[in-house]
């Protein structure tokens, strides 16, 4: 009811609107992510009859007052409740930082280094180009880079259920190569729909690293190779009959992607197929309002959400035909553009 009025009030202008955006925001966000780094939710959920403040701050470290105060922000934020001096985990918490299917518990932890990272997005502005070079940070094996191999694995269990479904090859398709695949849940997604397909993981030394413990701990049933490479130098080979690229096209200014695209397209046999997933802007008019934001994140660390109509220009230069937009589901934070070599 709460948040109802505050948009209803937003909405007549009556309240501080760039003050609620400006603070209120930033202060919610930054106590979820910081509970959720310390384990707030986890011990919480592993106590059937809640937890006190005090038992809270001994088991997670903090100060015992500032544990009160962090715990009455997240049962303002509706993350927490309260009952009889007990908190307990709300729904959102369960399904999206919890549950084992839905769980974003390394995606949110990410977001504090997105955080971080914000704080050169005025240099950023002002000189055109990322002060921080991400993909650097993310080339070799780092605490940094396995959790944001892990939050990338994460988010792709939101997107492969409606991806998958958009997906088409022909019966001859053999091999993919799944560029900047990490984590690998794609390419397993796409041996599970296709049984005869062997895809490859392309990815730098650090993602490459975390998709082999991934291996060892879970084994290889979709039998995935993985291989170490930087998709921006590197030569692909040839004989591909597919090409899988999940959020990738965002990472890269203009001409990064149009050479991209035609790497991409010298390595594909006639008719093979390239995929593109990504936050494209020009899908819907709610998806639009949401990846404009997004899209200033991108820009911090080089690239930005692409218009639908730019991604037909690149992949038409770079020699691709039959381009097509397939949006996926209207919960996804994603669309599908394929092309056909």
């Amino acid at each position: 009811m709460m948040d109802f009025l505050i948009s209803i009030l937003k909405a007549l202008n009556v309240v501080p609107v760039p003050l609620l955006d400006g603070q209120a925001s930033v202060i919610k966000g930054r106590a979820i992510m910081e509970a959720n780094r310390a384990g707030v939710f986890h011990k919480i959920a592993a106590a059937p009859g809640g937890l006190t403040s005090d038992e809270i701050a001994q088991q997670v470290g903090f100060n015992p007052e500032g544990t009160v105060v962090l715990l009455n922000a997240l049962v303002s934020a509706k993350y927490l409740k309260e009952r009889n001096g007990h908190y307990f985990n709300s729904r959102w918490v369960k399904r999206w930082i919890l549950d084992p299917v839905h769980g974003l518990h390394n995606l949110i932890y990410l977001q504090i280094y997105t955080y971080r990272r914000l704080d050169e997005l005025g240099d950023n502005l002002r000189n055109g180009r990322p002060t921080m070079d991400v993909h650097q940070k993310a080339s070799e094996p780092s605490w940094y880079q396995e959790i944001y191999t892990r939050a990338m694995r994460e988010a792709a269990r939101m997107i492969i259920p409606s991806l998958i479904k958009q997906i088409t090859l022909p019966p001859s398709a053999k091999r993919m190569l799944d560029i900047g695949g990490a984590h690998g849940e794609y390419s397993r997604a796409m041996a599970r729909k296709f049984p005869g397909l062997k895809p490859t993981v392309f990815d730098l030394g650090g993602p490459i690293s975390t998709a082999q413990d991934i291996i060892n701990q879970e084994g290889n049933a979709a039998g995935l190779e993985l291989k170490v490479g930087n998709c921006l130098l590197d030569d692909f080979g040839p004989g591909w009959d597919a090409i899988l690229m999940v959020n990738m096209v965002h990472l890269f200014d203009r001409e990064q992607n149009l050479n991209l695209f035609r790497k991409a397209k010298a390595s594909l046999n006639p008719g093979g197929k390239i995929l593109t997933v990504d936050q494209y802007v020009g899908v819907s008019k709610f998806r639009d309002r949401v990846f404009a934001l997004v899209s200033l994140n991108f820009y911090n660390v080089g690239g930005k959400s692409y218009p639908v109509s730019e991604m037909h220009e690149l992949l038409t230069e770079a020699g691709f035909t039959n381009i097509k937009l397939r949006p996926l589901g209207y919960t996804v934070p994603a669309a599908l553009i394929e092309a056909t070599a």
